[in-house]
């Protein structure tokens, strides 16, 4: 956690620590600190190190005009020469006091292992808002589960206009040709056919509908001179 800001000559300003160091990473000559535990005059590179120390901190700048730059946290700081990073790999527990809060304007990418699980658990009363979230791309065979405490209302899928027609039998058979923009078709054995018709093997009496759910073509068999009605729905 830091606090950075641009502050004029005896110009004071708080900010909420959390941790156990406060450490000045720039200032133009030298700041007054006051935690609820004391009173320090620090320069640049000089810290304060308190168990205790989360909590308002008051900062004054007593040098002239210039950017203040102060880091807070756990354990001991100790700033990066050139070239290098500081890399954090554990934090001991954080407790927030009533009233306090903890702001997290952004986080890097986080990229779990195939074992690994990120679990949170919340207090009574406390809630978690996201209130934008990236692009998410899904991998082949992965999915999402969706989970909810009252009924999801779905709607079926529909087409935006229907086209009819009638399929006479000849030489003993018929298709109905592939249509890419047909949502489902309904096909129906006309109530005076002297015999079944059959759809790839499935027996359709006379008078008999069905509801076909492909855009693939339909071969029909059957007794020359029976027809078959059929309604394509189409996108």
């Amino acid at each position: 956690m830091s606090f950075k800001q641009f502050m004029q000559s005896r110009q004071r300003n708080q900010f909420q620590a959390v941790g156990e160091f406060i450490f000045i990473e720039a200032c133009s000559s030298e700041v007054l600190i006051q935690t609820e535990r004391g009173e320090y005059k620090l320069k640049q590179g000089a810290q304060v190190i308190d168990p205790q120390l989360s909590g308002h901190v008051s900062v004054e700048n007593l040098g002239e005009a210039g950017t203040i730059d102060i880091r807070c946290g756990f354990g001991r700081y100790i700033p990066p020469t050139d070239g290098e990073s500081v890399t954090v790999s554990q934090i001991p527990a954080i407790k927030i006091a009533d009233n306090q809060q903890v702001i997290v304007s952004q986080l890097p990418a986080v990229q779990l292992e195939a074992t690994q699980v990120l679990a949170m658990k919340m207090a009574d009363g406390q809630q978690v808002e996201v209130s934008a979230m990236p692009k998410m791309k899904l991998e082949s065979g992965q999915a999402v589960r969706v989970y909810a405490t009252t009924p999801l209302l779905t709607k079926p899928v529909g087409g935006s206009s229907v086209s009819g027609s009638t399929l006479t039998i000849e030489s003993g058979g018929i298709v109905l040709e592939e249509n890419t923009l047909r949502c489902h078709v309904l096909i129906k054995a006309n109530k005076a056919n002297q015999a079944t018709v059959s759809l790839d093997g499935y027996e359709l009496d006379a008078g008999e509908k069905q509801k076909i759910e492909t855009s693939g073509a339909l071969t029909f068999s059957g007794t020359d001179g029976d027809t078959i009605q059929v309604l394509e729905v189409l996108k």
